[in-house]
């Protein structure tokens, strides 16, 4: 996120609830169960920590906070891992498709993908959307389906209407519940259609809530665990406010938590496994609701 991106959640936080309540979604995932993703684009290292090493020394410093996870919470919870790759990467140039959006080969795909799969990995495929809708943009990504370690995420920070062509980053996104509706239901019948059994997850970003609009139409699939996942960066109390209000009480028969830390943006300390959890208090506030994936940049 931008200078702009941190402004804006800051203002918006005087407009967010902060009820919430502990109410399980219906899903497939265990309840002691955290996915902990580290975020990036290979051979990126400006764009997070995934990116900042070569495959073989990321493996080693997720397994090393795999194992800080289990010792912080007296191996209560059952930790799993995954590479987020930013697949389809925003960019200020409109590029010969003028839709504002550098993708990835399926060669550096498949590298992470088999990698993963040998490690007992998961893989996000993340989209960050320039002027295409939701729909649009996962359409290249869900060939990776196939492979049973597979996940998609959207990302709305970055979407520009087609009718202004100003650069991505310069305003913040947004998507609305119809968008996410049409992109959950072509994820969902591509799964049926190639009998794949396993319920896959959709990762949604936001650090407002205008960034999806009208929530309240949004739907769930069968075969979907949809997460919206909180990714301001900055204090931490303010980042639990975000997540309290993005992620209330009404939202959780609709989707699972998620929460991103950023190492170089957060204010130091970084949150601990427990404070991110909502098992101990930052200060004077709390996460409400236990996220279930929880991502580093």
């Amino acid at each position: 996120m931008n200078k702009f991106s941190i402004l804006i959640s800051m203002i918006f936080i005087v407009f967010l609830q902060n009820s919430s309540a502990n109410i399980e979604p219906s899903t497939t995932i265990k309840k002691k169960e955290v996915l902990v993703g580290y975020y990036g684009r290979p051979n990126t290292p400006s764009l997070g920590i995934l990116g900042e090493n070569n495959i073989d020394e990321l493996i080693i410093k997720m397994k090393e906070k795999e194992l800080y996870f289990k010792n912080e919470l007296d191996n209560n919870v059952d930790v799993k891992l995954a590479f987020h790759i930013i697949h389809s990467l925003a960019t200020r140039d409109p590029g010969r498709r003028n839709d504002y959006l550098l993708g990835m080969s399926e060669k550096t795909v498949m590298k992470y993908i088999k990698r993963a799969n040998k490690e007992g990995f998961a893989v996000i495929l993340d989209v960050q959307l320039g002027t295409k809708t939701a729909f649009e943009a996962v359409q290249p990504i869900l060939k990776y389906l196939k492979y049973d370690n597979v996940h998609l995420a959207i990302d709305p920070e970055f979407k520009i209407p087609t009718h202004r062509r100003y650069p991505p980053g310069k305003y913040v996104g947004h998507i609305f519940a119809d968008d996410l509706n049409k992109a959950q239901e072509s994820i969902s019948n591509y799964l049926l259609e190639h009998n794949v059994e396993e319920k896959r997850n959709l990762i949604v970003h936001m650090f407002h809530k205008r960034m999806l609009r009208k929530k309240e139409e949004v739907k769930n699939f069968d075969n979907l665990n949809l997460i919206y996942n909180i990714d301001g960066h900055g204090n931490a109390g303010v980042k639990i406010k975000i997540y309290n209000g993005l992620y209330a009480t009404e939202q959780t028969h609709k989707a699972i938590g998620g929460f991103k830390i950023f190492y170089n943006s957060d204010t130091k300390p970084i949150m601990t496994p427990k404070e991110i959890l909502g098992l101990q208090n930052v200060g004077s506030q709390k996460i409400m609701v236990q996220p279930y994936y929880i991502n580093y940049h």
